[in-house]
């Protein structure tokens, strides 16, 4: 637990000093940390969970996942900046094949299709999650998407140790409840009417769209551990001391990611 605790104060220090650098100085500290966390995701998902050797594959692909976030800051505008990473995906499916095709003897079907998929969809809620960042009124954005998360989850342990009795979904994660659930939701309605408040945005929109915003988080969650079960994996890594990988702090958190900035981009939210 100390070990836990140190941790994420470092962590908390950490991620406050790339937030604060980007807002008060260049927004590109924030993009290239979104960007360096999704090569770090994608190489745990990768080599960690999907159990691939091939180190000329895992240098691809998290060059790609890395590629994918910067491409928002290359071009502000969305359009183009799908249009880079349309061309960037191009360019690694076809380089991902001649690999798979070299060291074919080491690649089984499910590691070719994680080689194909993981660095396109992890690398593109990457992308959406530095544009809720380096969005107008960022940093309300990001502590709306820290409430749909982090304070959904906390509301849904501590109400799940105290009342919990059924379970939610028990073959994956025998711990979390239905009552956890409704516990974590009410408690992040609760914050998101205080954060609309302080920061004077409207209160009923996001109030309604807490509600999903949270379930998805709660999916990230559990497809992120049930894919740690179909490997037999505890933790996706040992970066973050007492708390495991880059994937096991973020798996809600980059699931509400594309849903938040597309709610964002169209002036939803």
């Amino acid at each position: 637990m100390k070990t836990r605790i140190i941790s994420g104060i470092v962590m908390g220090v950490i991620v406050a000093g790339v937030l604060a650098l980007g807002f008060l100085w260049e927004p590109i500290v924030i993009t290239i940390a979104v960007a360096l966390l999704a090569a770090g995701a994608v190489y745990e998902l990768l080599h960690n969970a999907a159990g691939i050797k091939c180190k000329l594959s895992l240098i691809l692909a998290c060059a790609f996942s890395f590629y994918v976030p910067f491409t928002r800051f290359i071009n502000e505008d969305i359009g183009v900046s799908l249009i880079f990473v349309l061309f960037g995906a191009i360019i690694y499916s076809s380089l991902a094949a001649v690999l798979v095709l070299k060291n074919h003897s080491e690649f089984g079907l499910g590691q070719i299709a994680s080689l194909y998929g993981f660095p396109l969809v992890y690398g593109g809620m990457f992308f959406c999650l530095s544009g809720v960042i380096n969005s107008d009124s960022g940093i309300y954005y990001l502590l709306l998407l820290l409430n749909f998360s982090s304070v959904c989850d906390m509301g849904a342990y501590f109400t799940g140790v105290t009342c919990g009795k059924h379970k939610l979904c028990p073959n994956i994660s025998p711990k979390k409840t239905v009552e956890g659930a409704i516990g974590g939701v009410v408690s992040s309605i609760i914050v998101t009417v205080i954060l609309s408040l302080c920061f004077k945005k409207a209160l009923v929109l996001p109030i309604v769209l807490t509600i999903p915003f949270c379930i998805l988080g709660m999916v990230g969650d559990l497809f992120a551990s049930a894919i740690k079960r179909s490997v037999n994996l505890k933790d996706y890594g040992n970066l973050i001391p007492g708390h495991g990988g880059i994937l096991d702090r973020v798996d809600s958190i980059i699931m509400i990611a594309p849903l938040l900035y597309l709610c964002i981009t169209l002036g939803v939210i």
